[in-house]
C-alpha cells in the first residue's frame, strides 16, 4: 500500500507508538523490528466513501528471518507525490465485489486457503 509521505509518516509513528515492543525497531528503509516475536501490531482501518475496511497485521506486516516490516510505503518517490494506491497485501483474504452499475466497491473478509 502506498500512501502520501505525509500521512504515511504520521500512521508511522503512530503504529511505532501503539506497538510499544521490547523488540528493536529500525528503518531498512520502512519501519521494521528485529527479533519481533510478540509484536502487539495494531489493527488499521481504512475508510473508504461507504465502507471501512479492517486491516489485521496479516494485511499490514510481513515477517522474514527474524525481521517483521511495516508493508505501507510513501508515494511520493514511488507512483506520484500526493497519490495512494490500495495494494495487494490489504486485499489479501478479502472477497471484493464490483458493482458497476451502482459504481461502488464492497469488501467482505474471508478464508482464501479454503
Amino acid at each position: 500500500m502506498y500512501l502520501p509521505q505525509d500521512f504515511h509518516d504520521r500512521l508511522v509513528a503512530e503504529v511505532k507508538q501503539q506497538i510499544l515492543s521490547d523488540s528493536i525497531a529500525v528503518y531498512l528503509p520502512r519501519l521494521c523490528y528485529i527479533n519481533a516475536n510478540n509484536l502487539n501490531v495494531p489493527i488499521l482501518t481504512v475508510h473508504f466513501e461507504g465502507a471501512d475496511v479492517l486491516l489485521m497485521p496479516i494485511h499490514t506486516f510481513e515477517a522474514e528471518n527474524g525481521i517483521t516490516c511495516f508493508e505501507v510505503y510513501p508515494s511520493n518517490n514511488n507512483i506520484g507525490d500526493g497519490f495512494g494506491l490500495y495494494g495487494n497485501y490489504a486485499q489479501s483474504n478479502f472477497l471484493i465485489g464490483y458493482d458497476m452499475e451502482k459504481m461502488t466497491v464492497s469488501f467482505k473478509p474471508t478464508d482464501c486457503t479454503n
